[in-house]
This record gives C-alpha cells, sequence and structure tokens, in this order.
C-alpha cells in the first residue's frame, strides 16, 4: 500500500457568529504550518468540517444550533474531529453537556492566550494521532484481503492517495472515468478504508436497470402500492442503512427521479412508492459515471443542483493508455485469477516479455475490463506454459507500424526493437517499485534468472535495485 502524503498545513476552524470574535480568534490561532477556516454559523460549519479539518473551534451560542448540538451531528456522521468549545456560558450544566457530547474540552471566556494556544496545539497533537490510529486500524482490518486496485502508475498512485484522503471523512464522491476504467473497484475502496467497512456496499446500476424499476428498487415500495406488490420492499437505500450505496452511472438516472435523489441527498430521507411516510437511513452516497456531468447540465439532461450536490469530492479514474506501465501488473494479476480457476486445467507460468510488450503497446479502449476478458482469451489459446506474442496479435491484431515525429513509417524491426526497449524499462522499473527494490522477488515475479534481471537492469541503467 503507498505511503499517503501528509498534509503540510493544519487546518483548523473557527465557528463563530461575531466578525470581531472570529478575527480574533484567528490571530491567536495563526501560524505558517497552519490555514483558518471561518463559519459563521453552525450548518456551514459541519459542511467545512466534512471536508476535512484537523481542528474545530467552535462558540457556544451559534444561531440555528448551539456549539454542542454540531457536536453531537459531528458525530453521528463519524466525523473524530477533535472540538474545543470557548464560551462565556461557564456553567457546570454547559460544560457537562458538552463532554458528554465529545467536546475534548470547554474554555471559559475570557481565557489566557498562552493557555490557549498551548491546549490548542495539544488538540492538534491528539488529532494527529488518532487519524494515525485510525489508517493503522483499518490496514490492519484489510490485512490479507487483496489489493483491489492494482497498479504503480503516478495516475493511479494520485487515486489511491485521494481515495485514502477522501475514506476518513464522510464526505459524497463523485467518480468519473471511461467504461472499465474501474470506477466499481474505487467505490469499494472508498467504502473499505471508512469507518462504515463493516457496513454493506450496496449498487444501484442506473443503466442496467429499467426507468420505470428505478425508483421502485432505490426507495422500495409498500405492500400494495402498485398491482402485484404484495409485499413491502424496503429499497436498496435502505440495505445499505450503515453502509455505502453505489450509484452508478447516474448520468443515465431520469430527471423526475433526480429531483427525487437531490431531496435524499440533503435530508437523508426519502418516501417508499405509495408509502406516507419518511424513512431515515444513515447512508454514505458514492456515485459514478462516464459522462461529462457539466456538458450533460447545459444540455438540459442533468440537473444542476444534483451535480453540485454529488461532486463534492470529484476522482477521476485515468484510461489504461494513460498508465501503460501498469499493464504487465494488470495482465499478471488477471493471470493468477484466471490459472488458479478449474476451468484451465493447467499451469500457465506468466507472459513472455515480448507478449507484456505487445499488450503494453495496445491502446485498451475498453481500458481493465477489456484486458481482464483479453488475458481469458489468451489463457484459452495458449498451449505452452507461457504466454506468446504470437497469441497477443491473434486476440489483439497485428501491431500497427510506428510513425516518427517527422511523419515516416520506420522498419518494423526498428519500430519493434524500440518498443520492446522503452516497454522493457518502464516494467523493470514498475517492478522494482512493486517489490521494493528487492531484486530477487522481482525476478521471481517477472519469471527471470536473477542475473538475467541483472543484466537487464545494468542496461538500462537502474541502478537502485537490492539483492
Amino acid at each position: 500500500m503507498m505511503r499517503v502524503p501528509q498534509r503540510e498545513r493544519a487546518r483548523i476552524l473557527i465557528v463563530e457568529d461575531d466578525p470581531v470574535q472570529a478575527e480574533a480568534l484567528s490571530a491567536v490561532l495563526a501560524a505558517g504550518e497552519r490555514e483558518i477556516l471561518v463559519a459563521a454559523d453552525g450548518e456551514t460549519g459541519l459542511s467545512l468540517a466534512r471536508a476535512g479539518v484537523e481542528l474545530i473551534v467552535a462558540d457556544y451560542m451559534l444561531p440555528g444550533m448551539n456549539g454542542v448540538q454540531m457536536v453531537r451531528r459531528l458525530r453521528e456522521e463519524k466525523l473524530a474531529t477533535p472540538v474545543l468549545i470557548v464560551s462565556g456560558e461557564a456553567t457546570v450544566a454547559v460544560a457537562v453537556e458538552a463532554m458528554k457530547a465529545g467536546v475534548l474540552d470547554f474554555v471559559q471566556k475570557p481565557f489566557d492566550v498562552d493557555f490557549f494556544r498551548v491546549r490548542v496545539a495539544q488538540a492538534l497533537e491528539l488529532g494527529r494521532t488518532a487519524q494515525e490510529l485510525e489508517v493503522l486500524r483499518r490496514k490492519l482490518q484489510r490485512r490479507g484481503k487483496p489489493e483491489l486496485i492494482v497498479g504503480v502508475s503516478p495516475a493511479i498512485a494520485q487515486v489511491r492517495y485521494l481515495i485514502e484522503s477522501v475514506a476518513r471523512t464522510d464526505v459524497d464522491v463523485a467518480l468519473y472515468g471511461e467504461t472499465g476504467t474501474g470506477k466499481e473497484l474505487a467505490a469499494r475502496e472508498v467504502h473499505e478504508y471508512s469507518q462504515r467497512a463493516g457496513g454493506s456496499f450496496v449498487v444501484v446500476d442506473c443503466a442496467a436497470i429499467p426507468e420505470l424499476l428505478l425508483e421502485n428498487e432505490l426507495f422500495g415500495h409498500e405492500a400494495g402500492a402498485y398491482t402485484g406488490a404484495d409485499r413491502k420492499a424496503a429499497g436498496l437505500l435502505a440495505e445499505a442503512d450503515g453502509g455505502t450505496v453505489f450509484i452508478d452511472e447516474i448520468g443515465d438516472m431520469p430527471l423526475p427521479l433526480q429531483s427525487k435523489l437531490l431531496r435524499f441527498l440533503q435530508t437523508k430521507e426519502f418516501r417508499r412508492v405509495g408509502g406516507s411516510r419518511q424513512t431515515r437511513v444513515d447512508v454514505r452516497v458514492v456515485a459514478a459515471t462516464n459522462r461529462e456531468l457539466e456538458t450533460e447540465v447545459a444540455r438540459g439532461r442533468f440537473r444542476q443542483d444534483l451535480f453540485y450536490r454529488i461532486n463534492v469530492f470529484p476522482i477521476r479514474l485515468p484510461p489504461l493508455r494513460d498508465r501503460r506501465e501498469d499493464v504487465p501488473l494488470l495482465a499478471h494479476h488477471f493471470l493468477r485469477g484466471v490459472a488458479s480457476g478449474k476451468d484451465v486445467g493447467r499451469p500457465i507460468e506468466g507472459f513472455t516479455p515480448e507478449a507484456l510488450a505487445a499488450l503494453a503497446a495496445h491502446d485498451w479502449p475498453g481500458n481493465v475490463r477489456q484486458l481482464e476478458n483479453v488475458v481469458r482469451r489468451l489463457v484459452v489459446m495458449t498451449e505452452g506454459p507461457r504466454i506468446g506474442v504470437s497469441e497477443c496479435h491473434a486476440v489483439l491484431g497485428e501491431p500497427t507500424a510506428t510513425v516518427s515525429p517527422a511523419g515516416t513509417i520506420e522498419p518494423f524491426h526498428q519500430a519493434r526493437a524500440e518498443v520492446l526497449a522503452r516497454f522493457e524499462r518502464a516494467y523493470l522499473g514498475s517492478l522494482l517499485q512493486a517489490t521494493g527494490d528487492n531484486v530477487a522477488e522481482a525476478a521471481r515475479r517477472a519469471g527471470l534468472d536473477r542475473k538475467n534481471l541483472w543484466l537487464k537492469l545494468k542496461r538500462h541503467g537502474i541502478a537502485r535495485a537490492r539483492l
């Protein structure tokens, strides 16, 4: 698992309706390594907190909801951000109420500035420690589970970082990417890394469910709601209560249903088909689409307010052609899965370097899903212990000629040699990164003799490896 880059500046949220007091607190807490955010009421504070902050300093008396009520809402949403409440209301009852709600400390106004700064520094350190422990807990919880997203390319490393960053919050996520790029796997990773990992992960495929049935599948129905509805159906949102609901291809959702989904996202309540009462559930929503929703909004096919509601934390899944260095790792990953099944009936050791070069050179319009299907076909076609380039050409078609920048077509042997050299260097670099620069392990994974691998590394000038 990759190391998640640490945020350079700690984000402190001040929730204070008095502008003078807010400015004074900002001046007290300001430091070079800190970013200060200010909210004038509890609802705005909640929205900013969901996006991720290290510490909240809130006044007790706030419009709409007081500081303690805001903390209760945070804890209901599984946000464990440390909160300091500052207030002139110095009654014991208020302090006890605050501590029971999960407030870290209750600071009486007026307060000693130096003491307050020390308390803030302690709270920030406590928050960082809690985050590190939570990350460790999730890693231990996932130990033994296979990695869902395979790859070592910078593009996929960025996706992993974004997933691990947003997963510790309860913010809704929007996944964008072409068909077959792994949006459902990314949604499952968000779920697995979150505090909802013990709950259900429920998939709603808007493209696969007929329009007339989609509302019924999503919200459920009451008995007698329509002809044939002899039993109550809870619906997929209710099934996901306490967990995550993945709404796939949300761009295909009909406009009338979009308005009902928007209301649910705003209130976490819905009414079943034929029902008269509201049902409240606690779910996180991860939506995905292969469309450009901004374009769909401009064309009137997607609600603008729903777009803004789901687009809080967008993540783009790169197409496979933009992460070619991951193709060998993915091919080996799929091969292990296919070869371990009962359908093959014979062991397949791996791919020849030429075969991997052919796979890496392909454009993969169907992305990762297409690669998985191609590997299955290659396993069926291969008669020997290793998949060769001839089998790849038979499945993918003959490779196209390489065209130089000047527009002239290079001789086949020259183009092939250059493609192989570029691929081999990228493959070796990815292999070493995946094995922590361990040559013995890299040779085992690649199916090469260790001496032969050393010679290849030397030829390509890759000298960082260790035995």
